[in-house]
């Protein structure tokens, strides 16, 4: 009988120990970024010559400012109707991007028109492959993570690479861009999981992030 209660109360400890170890790694896992945290930017050149180059540039300005503007625009129209404030997250800007594929599209194929080049574009948002990067004093690892992708011509190219979401390819504009852009994304330079990637360092970081669902769905 003696040792009954033992084995129960030993059963019981084991029980405990595993709860309190589940609560702490939950709570830790909350504050962990991981690859579906980010919306990553890829514009892929048509070539590595001189000016197909500086034409995937035109585009990577164009299409950056497209996105500010039209999220801005987006938000502010919400707010209207919901009257209340609106905060971009990384939801509402993958919701944005997907319903203005055709119009960004649209709009490379105008940038680069203006330029004397009638090269097509073609615009998805979806699950890519990505190696290592390094934007700034921050490496980002390789992994999948959900990307707005823009190809211009036969795609042959140097690409660039940026991050959509949260805005570092939007950081950097003039102050009061600067402004709008921290109140619309007030949520994203609170929350303590970006808080140390938003904010200013010059002391190199690699990021260690949880690759989840996605790096399934490339299998």
């Amino acid at each position: 009988m003696g040792l009954k209660k033992k084995q129960i109360g030993l059963m019981f400890l084991i029980l405990l120990s595993l709860i309190i170890y589940t609560c702490c790694m939950t709570a830790n896992n909350a504050e962990t970024l991981s690859n579906e945290d980010f919306i990553r930017f890829h514009v892929v050149a048509n070539s590595d010559s001189e000016a197909d180059q500086q034409l995937k540039h035109m585009v990577r300005e164009g299409l950056l400012r497209r996105i500010n503007e039209g999220l801005a625009a987006e938000a502010v129209a919400m707010a209207d109707s919901n009257r209340s404030k609106v905060i971009l997250n990384i939801d509402r800007t993958k919701e944005f991007i997907e319903k203005n594929l055709t119009e960004l599209e649209y709009e490379a194929r105008k940038i680069l028109s203006r330029e004397g080049c009638c090269y097509p574009v073609k615009a998805e948002l979806a699950v890519a492959w990505i190696p290592q990067k390094t934007y700034g004093n921050i490496t980002f690892p390789a992994g999948n993570y959900n990307a707005l992708t823009v190809t211009i011509g036969e795609g042959r190219g140097e690409n660039w690479w940026c991050v959509l979401f949260p805005p570092l390819c939007l950081i950097g504009q003039t102050p009061e861009d600067q402004a709008e852009l921290e109140e619309l994304y007030k949520e994203v330079f609170m929350n303590e999981k970006y808080k140390e990637l938003l904010a200013e360092s010059d002391k190199p970081k690699t990021l260690k992030l949880k690759f989840k669902v996605l790096e399934l769905l490339d299998q």
